[in-house]
Parts: C-alpha cells; sequence; structure tokens
C-alpha cells in the first residue's frame, strides 16, 4: 500500500505528532476531508485511487457511524482494503448510514485526533490502523506551487512558513515487528 497524506504543521505545536523523518515506521490513522461525497444507490466497484499528491477519489461501504459531541458525526468508511474516518462534511451533503455505498474526492488528512484519542469510546470500532514507512516529506507553502514546494529528511530540519507538508508512505516493507502507535509519540 503507498499513500501521501497531508500533515499539518499545528500537529508539531500541538504535540499529536513527534516531528517525523524519511524511513521511519510509523503505525497511523487517517481522516479524508471530501470536496465532494454522496450516497451510491447502485453498488460500485470499491475504490481508492490517487489523482495527485493526497488528493483521492473513492467508491466504498460505510462501516460505522459514530456521534462526535454536539452536532457532528464519525463516518468510518472501507474503500478497497483502505479504511479511513470521515468527520467534515461538505455542505447539503446526504445523510449517511452503515452500510451505505458513498464516493467521493477529497484530502487524506493525518487523524487530528477524533479518531486515536477517543478509540475507546466507540463500540466495536474498526482498525483504522496501518503499519507504514515514511518515505518522502516535501514541505508546502500556502500557495501550493511547484516554486512552493521542498523535499526535506526530517520536519526538524525544515523552517519557514511552511503550512504543511505531504508525506508518503509504503506498507510493503514493514516487516513484521509491531509498531507502537505514533500519535502522541516521542520521535523515534
Amino acid at each position: 500500500m503507498q499513500l501521501t497524506a497531508i500533515f499539518e504543521t499545528w500537529h508539531l505545536g500541538d504535540g499529536n505528532y513527534p516531528p517525523l523523518h524519511k524511513g521511519q515506521l510509523v503505525n497511523l490513522s487517517f481522516e479524508f476531508l471530501p470536496y465532494s461525497l454522496s450516497k451510491s444507490s447502485t453498488p460500485k466497484a470499491s475504490k481508492f485511487e490517487q489523482i495527485e499528491d493526497a488528493e483521492y477519489r473513492f467508491a466504498g461501504t460505510v462501516l460505522k457511524i459514530y456521534d462526535d459531541p454536539p452536532k457532528s458525526k464519525v463516518v468510518v468508511v472501507q474503500a478497497e482494503t483502505f479504511r479511513f474516518y470521515i468527520n467534515s462534511f461538505p455542505t447539503k451533503s446526504e445523510l449517511l448510514k452503515e452500510g451505505d455505498g458513498c464516493e467521493g474526492i477529497g484530502r487524506l488528512l493525518f487523524d487530528h485526533y477524533i479518531w486515536v484519542e477517543f478509540l475507546s469510546n466507540y463500540k466495536d470500532p474498526p482498525d483504522l490502523f496501518y503499519s507504514l514507512r515514511l518515505t518522502s516529506i516535501r514541505a508546502v507553502k500556502d500557495e501550493y506551487s511547484n516554486g512552493d514546494i521542498t523535499e526535506v529528511d526530517s520536519m526538524e530540519e525544515s523552517h519557514g512558513d511552511w503550512s504543511f507538508y505531504l508525506v508518503a508512505f509504503d506498507g510493503s516493507d514493514v516487516g513484521t515487528a509491531k509498531i507502537p502507535l505514533t500519535f502522541r509519540s516521542r520521535a523515534i
């Protein structure tokens, strides 16, 4: 499994994640931030396809829905073999229920804490954690043009006005060792 996800720089200040580095083994869950999201009335082939960088298109099935007080929901989706959660929804998107087919386009993000921190509150939670090797880190400025992207080996060495990082992963070479959760861990 190869993925690219957005790591927002505020995670470092909040202590959600340690500064990451190229080659590091991580154990992460992911959030999907949809630009578009709709119910599928007819079954579609399950897919999770990269459009560019951390932008993906998916078709999948709603596995679970949990309340996120006061008014939001945590919707867990499986698309192919990949599982993620959705916690922010486009305006006027249809309400989803468990078992619904759904499809969308959006960005893949590091779990900002909703899944990993409240996991013990969710009844029969699906496993959303993936053991992966970090293969590249690109620091991105606001404009997100080619001139505003810089490849770095570590988040510790990059300084500047970065808005976020594009972090690429590969799950094919992680071995069988148990990797502790990366959320709120110390740098390895």
